[in-house]
């Protein structure tokens, strides 16, 4: 280990949980979690159906294995998640033209408008979670987080 990041890592002496910067990215996702879903209680969407819906917002016709590297879920899970999502009525899924194996999921009427009430949910949160921050700063914080996500992936 290298002197340089000494103080962020906890086998010094001296080691303070806050100085970690993984403590602190812990602590933001589970608030945003917690906040999320507690805003998200009233519509009876959880967190792991948000994340299904808004990636296939941004990706329509999405594969399953598609969504599982977006929302960071294993595969098993992604398929209860998206097969739940169906029983519901927020998505269909169809086989895939080119390769049968491939299954793809497509947002219904439901689901459209049920990522546009859990959206005007979000700018609520994220708001709340960027009061005090300049929009320079968010983007630096991005910036950083892709940085030492693209570290980690090598």
């Amino acid at each position: 280990m290298t002197k340089k990041y000494a103080k962020f890592l906890p086998s010094g002496d001296d080691f303070n949980l806050e100085d970690f910067p993984y403590y602190w990215v812990t602590q933001v996702h589970a608030q945003y979690v917690l906040n999320v879903d507690h805003a998200l209680k009233k519509y009876g969407v959880d967190n792991s159906r948000r994340r299904i819906l808004l990636a296939l917002k941004s990706k329509p016709n999405a594969s399953v294995s598609d969504l599982s590297e977006m929302v960071v879920s294993k595969m098993s899970t992604t398929t209860k998640i998206v097969y739940r999502l169906k029983d519901e009525g927020f998505v269909n899924t169809y086989s895939c033209e080119d390769d049968a194996r491939i299954t793809r999921v497509v947002l219904t009427e439901k689901g459209h408008l049920m990522t546009q009430k859990i959206n005007d949910l979000m700018n609520v949160v994220l708001e709340q979670s960027f009061e005090g921050l300049t929009p320079l700063q968010i983007e630096k914080m991005i910036e950083s987080l892709k940085h030492i996500f693209k570290n980690l992936s090598r």
